[in-house]
């Protein structure tokens, strides 16, 4: 374990357990989550569960503010890793307008904005392919190492609007993943510019429903050998514009996003295209049961290069092109959750009935 690790580890325990001299002040405040979760998957014609399936995960969201000061991080553990996911010191120049620095979640993914590495958060077990991180063979990168604006301004009678813009350097694409800058390891690659954006309509300043669209452009450097050999292409030029929207109606939550990317690789090779989209919709029962269903789809992923460079065929699934899912929560205590999710998955080359359970929480 690392020095750097362990101080940013007694830095985190500071903040989490400092509350009490904080609270005499009026302008400052701490803030200290731990989200859990414990899985089992079984998955037909996969040889085992994958790096996207850990059986036992813990998220640690910690965070300090003092006056228009921010410091806010994740920290990631599962049974096969660790991550400082992010970390990030800000300054609020005016009220709900924040500049921030240092390693954050790209903002053109709705899903994972709101939702982050928390299972708790997120109704199903799974979230959609696409939005997939970065080591579970994500497509889209989702972390940027730079500057990120966030604004959220009122607007009409109760509305609001939200923009995020992130900028700086993206990930490198080694060993059929991206890797983003670490914090706490050495950083081997190219690390080139990624920049992200959000624009959102909120109906009510406060409340959760939002509509948007969404931006997103990487620089990824492909030149390693065996990347350059599949790809036939020394970079690649990822350019993502979608929509999406997270409503509810009474009893009833929709979710669901569009994306269009295009691959834009070098003037010797074909550029390339896909759509990716999926839709959610979860209906809230009696006895604080949730009942949901998912449906994923996209159109010439089977016929990219670039997305065939994802799937390292380890025996598990790495890319869906579709997949439909169905599942129950029950919330049977304060922050506690169990969950079952059946789905069907058809992959670049295989097809899989997968069934997952899982307990999950928040603490405190």
């Amino acid at each position: 374990m690392t020095t750097l690790f362990m101080r940013l580890l007694l830095a985190a325990t500071f903040l989490a357990f400092s509350g009490i001299a904080a609270a005499e002040h009026e302008h400052s405040a701490n803030e200290f989550e731990v989200f859990w979760a414990a899985e089992a998957l079984h998955g037909t014609g996969q040889s085992h569960a994958g790096d996207d399936d850990p059986w036992l995960s813990a998220d640690v969201l910690f965070g300090f503010t003092e006056h228009q000061f921010r410091v806010f991080g994740e920290y990631y553990v599962t049974t096969d890793e660790h991550d400082l996911e992010r970390l990030q010191f800000g300054w609020e120049f005016t009220p709900e307008t924040l500049l921030w620095f240092g390693r954050f979640h790209q903002p053109a993914s709705a899903w994972n904005s709101q939702h982050h590495h928390g299972r708790y958060l997120q109704t199903a077990i799974t979230r959609p392919f696409i939005e997939r991180w970065e080591d579970e063979q994500g497509i889209i990168p989702q972390h940027i190492t730079g500057a990120l604006f966030d604004t959220r301004q009122s607007i009409g009678n109760g509305a609001a609007v939200q923009f995020a813009a992130g900028v700086g350097a993206g990930p490198a694409f080694r060993d059929e993943q991206y890797e983003p800058i670490d914090l706490l390891n050495t950083n081997p690659g190219r690390h080139r510019l990624a920049v992200s954006s959000r624009l959102a309509f909120l109906p009510e300043y406060e409340g959760a429903n939002n509509a948007g669209l969404v931006f997103a452009h990487d620089h990824i450097d492909t030149n390693s050998p065996s990347i350059l050999s599949r790809l036939d292409s020394h970079d690649a030029v990822l350019t993502l514009y979608g929509a999406y929207v997270d409503w509810v109606f009474d009893d009833w939550r929709v979710m669901a996003t569009g994306y269009y990317v295009d691959v834009a690789l070098d003037i010797n090779t074909r550029d390339e295209s896909f759509v990716s989209a999926y839709a959610q919709v979860e209906r809230t029962l009696p006895f604080n049961l949730t009942a949901f269903g998912r449906v994923e789809s996209s159109a010439r992923m089977q016929e990219s290069k670039f997305v065939a460079l994802f799937d390292d065929r380890d025996g598990d699934i790495d890319i869906a092109v579709r997949r439909e899912a169905l599942g129950l929560r029950w919330d049977f205590l304060r922050h506690q959750a169990f969950t079952v999710e059946l789905s069907h998955i058809d992959s670049l080359q295989q097809r899989s009935n997968e069934i997952r359970l899982q307990w999950s929480g928040v603490f405190p």
